[in-house]
Parts: structure tokens; sequence; C-alpha cells
């Protein structure tokens, strides 16, 4: 019946029919198969209501199932839709990571993403994507100028402008937009760390979780779960719950990564590179890095079957950021001053002590854009008797001179409580006044 009325729709039941009938319904032609193959099987249920309406084969449902349309197409929003895309890639970032493709059919959460943008498009006259192709397009753009509506959401605000795709890859917001839809991949991986650091205890537990976090960051790739037992005292104590660490956090290197048995790694953060086109690039953003990279070449290690790489979640949040994190460590105790990573499991990243007695409690941040930093951070660590301050990456400020007064200003707007903020190069420079 699905079939039949929308070819009448069409006034075709000739080959090609298809086309025109894509075009009426505002859907890509694979969206449309979908649509026909659920029609097909009797599940009309899962063709969004505004579709079947205008095909004129809406149903009758049960009011459980009448529910469940209304709460998952017609009444979600479009804050729901994008967080479904940054899902839907997510998984498909996943795919690629793993077997080199996309695989078929796509996640569940990108189908239910083009159901919503269709059912959007119809009632709302709106353009969202509604096939992979359109969905790459405008997921390398910020999402306020494809989506007005997200930004609706108090959560959204956080992401308005921020994009999903970045030189060929998911970014980190998309990552962290994913988790508003799904379980949060950063809380997941903090919590199962928290887990094992309780049933050692506050002591033990916190040299653990420092040890950890600093191996994680040193060893992105690993030749096998060994290295971690030969070079870290706590977790060499402890291979039991490294093990399970080691085996949550990693995941083995499909061979397809790798050139002639080899696996090519950038020289300063350990991170897989990646070809593009000729070039090999690196994951960190940081142009200082890229340009080691150029200059020196990749760092090459054998592959086997042990080898091993932390997931893209633990990269993007822990590892990456981390590297500035340990470099800030070692920059302010070669000036002379102590400093304490990730004290209170994580509570700050650093704190620093000045010979003087100044103090200084220190968040090490690496966001592309200050108006999402302005709206993630905040004053729940304060300490009475150190000075809180924001650090970032040079880099950010060479990229936007205006980095730090936008991000004051959107503090303001949002009336938050007014951060310290400066660079690297600033808060060494201000260690290495007199006090």
């Amino acid at each position: 019946m699905f079939q039949a009325n929308l070819q009448k729709l069409v006034g075709s039941f000739e080959r090609g029919w298809k086309i025109p009938a894509a075009k009426l319904l505002g859907v890509s032609r694979p969206t449309l198969d979908r649509y026909l193959r659920l029609a097909a099987e009797g599940a009309l249920e899962k063709i969004p209501r505004p579709i079947r309406e205008m095909v004129g084969t809406d149903i009758t449902e049960s009011s459980d199932e009448a529910a469940a349309v209304t709460k998952s197409e017609v009444g979600s929003t479009e804050f729901d839709m994008v967080n479904l895309f940054a899902a839907g890639l997510s998984r498909l970032q996943e795919d690629i990571d793993h077997q080199g493709h996309i695989q078929s059919p796509y996640p569940e959460p990108l189908s239910r993403a083009f159901n919503l943008a269709a059912a959007f498009n119809i009632e709302h006259r709106t353009s969202y994507p509604t096939d992979l192709a359109s969905l790459i397009r405008v997921a390398a753009r910020p999402v306020f100028e494809w989506c007005s509506g997200y930004g609706g959401d108090e959560q959204g605000e956080a992401f308005i402008a921020s994009r999903m795709i970045e030189d060929g890859e998911i970014t980190p917001d998309c990552i962290s937009m994913a988790g508003l839809s799904e379980t949060d991949a950063e809380q997941a991986f903090y919590q199962t760390l928290m887990s094992v650091c309780t049933e050692l205890g506050d002591e033990l537990g916190q040299r653990l979780y420092s040890e950890w976090r600093r191996a994680v960051i040193e060893n992105p790739v690993a030749e096998s779960h060994a290295i971690f037992i030969a070079k870290y005292d706590v977790l060499r104590s402890n291979t039991t719950i490294t093990k399970r660490l080691v085996d949550f956090f990693y995941e083995r290197v499909p061979e397809i990564h790798a050139v002639n048995g080899k696996l090519a790694l950038c020289p300063l953060t350990g991170t897989r590179l990646k070809k593009h086109g000729d070039q090999w690039a690196t994951e960190m953003r940081d142009p200082a890095v890229a340009q080691h990279l150029r200059t020196y070449g990749p760092k090459w290690v054998e592959h086997t079957p042990a080898t091993i790489e932390l997931k893209r979640p633990v990269r993007v949040f822990w590892a990456l950021p981390g590297w500035h994190e340990l470099r800030l460590h070692d920059a302010v105790q070669a000036l002379g001053c102590a400093s304490l990573l990730w004290p209170d499991f994580d509570s700050v990243d650093l704190l620093v002590s000045q010979p003087s007695g100044r103090r200084f409690a220190v968040d090490v941040k690496d966001h592309i854009s200050p108006i999402s930093l302005s709206r993630t951070s905040g004053p729940d660590n304060r300490r009475r008797r150190h000075k809180r301050v924001i650090v970032i990456p040079d880099y950010l400020e060479d990229r936007l001179p205006q980095y730090k007064t936008l991000f004051h200003r959107a503090r303001l707007s949002s009336l938050k409580e007014p951060e310290q903020i400066m660079t690297t190069a600033e808060f060494l420079n201000l260690l290495g006044e007199p006090a």
C-alpha cells in the first residue's frame, strides 16, 4: 500500500519513479529505499508519521506504539537530532578505525537521525541532511550554520559553534555531543578508573590514578600489556587491576593500519599517524607538533598482533590534552617550583607552589572554542590557599588573538564568575617574576 500510494502521488509506475518520489518526500534515495523496505516488512510504525500521512498510509497504533512514535520522532527536537547525528558519526568512525571502511547497515542512531531530519523537513520546511553525503558536508560546518535550533537547549549552547568533522575525522566535540544521546564515553572511562581506585583506598588509589593517567599519555600506542608492568611501579604491584584497565582503555591495532609491518607514530605525542594524501598527519592540533613531524618524519615501530592503542575517546580527552599537562608540569619544575599532577583524583590538573609561598590551582584546557570553554569550566574546585588559573596552549591565542577576550565576554553573558585565563608562556613568565 505504501509503495502503491506513493507511485500514484508521483503519477508514475515506470522505471525511475523513485527519483521524483524521493524529491516529493524531501528525502534521499537510500532513505526512500529504507522506507520501502520497512513498509514491505510490515513495519510502518518505524517510518516517520509525517511521511506516512503524506503518502496516505498512516496506521492505527496501540497506545504504547503511538507514545513511542511521538517520543522518538514527532516529539523530538533539533537538539535530539543533532546529538543522534553525532552518535551515528562516532559509530561510523569506529568502523573506519577498526575495519578501514563503513559497515552496512548504518548504525541505529544515524538511521533515527535521518528519520527525524526527514520529519522536520516536512513539518517545518527545513533542509536537514537525510543521507550520509549531505550529513558529512554540513558536519564540517559549525552547528549554528545549519541547525540554529540546536542552541535552544541549555546543553546545546556549549556546542552551537562546534564542528562534528574536521580533517576527515570526528572531533572531540562530536564525541561529547554523542554522549548527550548515549552513554558519555569520557565519563565511562573515568568511572571505570575511579572504581578500581576506590578498591585500593584513598592513598594507594590516588597513586594508581596518577600513574595510570601518566601511562596513557606516555603510551597511546603500546607493544603489548607488558609495557605497563615494566615501566610503572604501582601498576606492576597490582597486575590484576592493570590488566582490567588495559583491556577497557585499549584495543588491538588492526593490521590494515600497518605499512610494511610497521606503524607510523607521531614523534612527540606517540599517537598513531594518519595518511592524508601523501602527507602524514597527527591528531594533535598544535602547529608546533605538526611542524616537528614535517621536520623529523614519523617514528616507526613494529606492528604485531599484540600491539594495542588507546580507544579514541581516551586519546581525545586524556592523552592529547594530557601531553600539554605533562609539558607544563615539567616546565614548572624546571623553574624550581613544586608541581603535583591530578591531586584528589583530578580535582585540578596541577597544584603549583613557588618557593615564595605563592600557590596556584591550574587547569590546562585545549578547547578550540573560547565560547565552549567558558560554558564548560567552572569554580567547582576552589582551594582557599591556591589561586585558580586556566592555562591554554600558546597556539590557541596565536590562532585566535581575541581568545581570552571572547572567553571573558562569554562568561559575563552567562552570568558566571570571572576566571583568570592565560597562555602557557604567560603562566611560566608569571612564575619567573618575583613574588
